[in-house]
């Protein structure tokens, strides 16, 4: 539908330009209001995030009414997908998810935010600015390293909106929501701005590292996003019946979990490489509650790309779920929560050499980002005590804390560069662009100031 609506408005725009005021060989005078305002209507794209979610999770606490999970999957197509021969980390996964190339490209290896991978592989936030700064691009997310994402590259995100944790992952979720619900309610007041909105939420991925995947808090956690998404939903239908536009809206996780309480996720698992996405196309019906089992996360930026009519990268590992090499992939079964459950059943290992030589990047990549997170904490913990100024002792406690951030530092920088070494002679990074580098619309403003 929204093809067939750019290829009417670019015959229409031409018809114009021509001066014969025809589109596809009929007077504009003869199209009615109706047909006009479908037309010129703006595309808005809303990409949901929900981190260490596992699908049969879903399937098993949130896949009732009520659920935003169920009404996604209701109203558009699910995969089950996993990403089988890739580390399952959430830095990686999400870098794929926002560039469309798997980490043998991107590079990126761990938790550790760098901006420099995506100055070669630029982000979705990047490539549609690029192609329309007019197209409207926002973060919401309660993990810092996504919000360096939407700024990293070229031109990042237009707002870049992070939540700080305030007293449960499960509330700060919640204040996601709110942050979303009212930049989707805002774009009735500009009707005719297109837009694409990144939401993530992290409340999932908490619960499995601090109870396990198997645990009660963890189905929580997934039954809460459900809700969560079902407002955001609610939200989505109010803005479209006050504009006339309509929303294309994705839904997707970067990898599972353990279901024990443990490392949590960074192997080989079926439980830690299962993944899914959950694609509800603006406009289109016809495979309602339908299952595609050749979706993949690298998929999902091409797709958006497509959705707006931008240019596609030669070097994209994923396409658009656009595509008529993908469209071909859709079934409707009968019951489709049982279909999925089928389909995650069959997700295994990958061979052992993979499997093995994966295990050891992961074990390598995660020293220096433990090893940050300890610091952090050590130096936070001593900054409460130099915060009370008590005679001598917050005295000490600042000397401590400066020994221990440059201590800190200098083994977090020593052990990432082993990381880096190891992760490349393991795959990672070891594919080049094909593309060039976009320019930065920023840069070229400032040298011509």
């Amino acid at each position: 539908m929204t093809t067939l609506k750019r290829t009417l408005c670019g015959a229409a725009i031409a018809g114009l330009i021509a001066g014969t005021g025809a589109a596809t060989g009929a007077p504009l005078a003869y199209l009615s209001p109706a047909t006009l305002e479908w037309m010129l209507a703006a595309e808005h794209v809303l990409l949901i995030g929900t981190d260490g979610t596992n699908l049969d999770k879903i399937l098993e606490y949130a896949a009732g009414d009520g659920s935003g999970f169920k009404t996604a999957m209701d109203n558009g197509i699910t995969g089950s997908a996993n990403e089988v021969g890739h580390t399952t980390i959430s830095g990686q996964s999400w870098s794929t998810i926002l560039t469309g190339v798997w980490d043998d490209k991107h590079g990126v290896i761990n938790n550790l935010f760098t901006p420099d991978p995506y100055k070669d592989w630029p982000t979705v936030f990047n490539l549609l600015e690029h192609y329309n700064p007019d197209i409207d691009t926002s973060v919401i997310a309660d993990w810092d390293y996504i919000n360096g994402i939407g700024a990293a590259g070229g031109t990042g995100a237009d707002h870049n909106v992070f939540v700080p944790f305030e007293n449960s992952w499960a509330d700060t979720d919640a204040q996601v929501t709110a942050e979303t619900i009212a930049k989707i309610l805002g774009t009735a007041a500009n009707p005719d701005v297109s837009s694409f909105l990144f939401s993530y939420q992290v409340q999932v991925d908490e619960a499995g590292h601090g109870f396990g995947g198997g645990s009660s808090e963890y189905a929580q956690a997934v039954i809460n996003v459900g809700a969560n998404i079902q407002q955001i939903l609610a939200a989505v239908h109010q803005a479209e019946q006050a504009t006339g536009d309509d929303w294309t809206v994705i839904i997707t996780t970067d990898h599972g979990h353990q279901q024990s309480l443990g490392f949590g996720h960074g192997f080989q698992s079926p439980n830690e490489t299962s993944q899914f996405v959950i694609f509800d196309q603006a406009g289109e019906h016809a495979h309602d509650g339908g299952q595609n089992l050749n979706y993949s996360i690298a998929d999902i930026t091409p797709t958006i790309l497509a959705l707006f009519g931008a240019p596609m990268r030669s070097d994209f590992d994923g396409v658009s779920m656009t595509d008529p090499s993908i469209l071909n992939s859709i079934v409707d079964p009968v019951d489709l929560q049982q279909a999925l459950k089928d389909a995650i059943s069959l997700i295994g290992y990958p061979n052992i050499g993979d499997d093995i030589t994966l295990a050891i990047r992961t074990v390598f990549t995660s020293i220096p980002y433990f090893l940050d997170q300890f610091v952090t904490e050590a130096s936070q913990y001593l900054q409460t005590i130099v915060d009370q100024d008590i005679f001598l002792v917050s005295g000490l406690a600042e000397g401590v804390q400066q020994f221990v951030k440059f201590s800190g530092g200098l083994m977090v920088g020593a052990t990432e560069a082993l990381a880096q070494e190891v992760a490349h002679l393991t795959g990672a990074g070891v594919i080049a662009p094909i593309d060039p580098p976009l320019l930065d619309v920023s840069t070229l403003l400032d040298a011509s100031a």
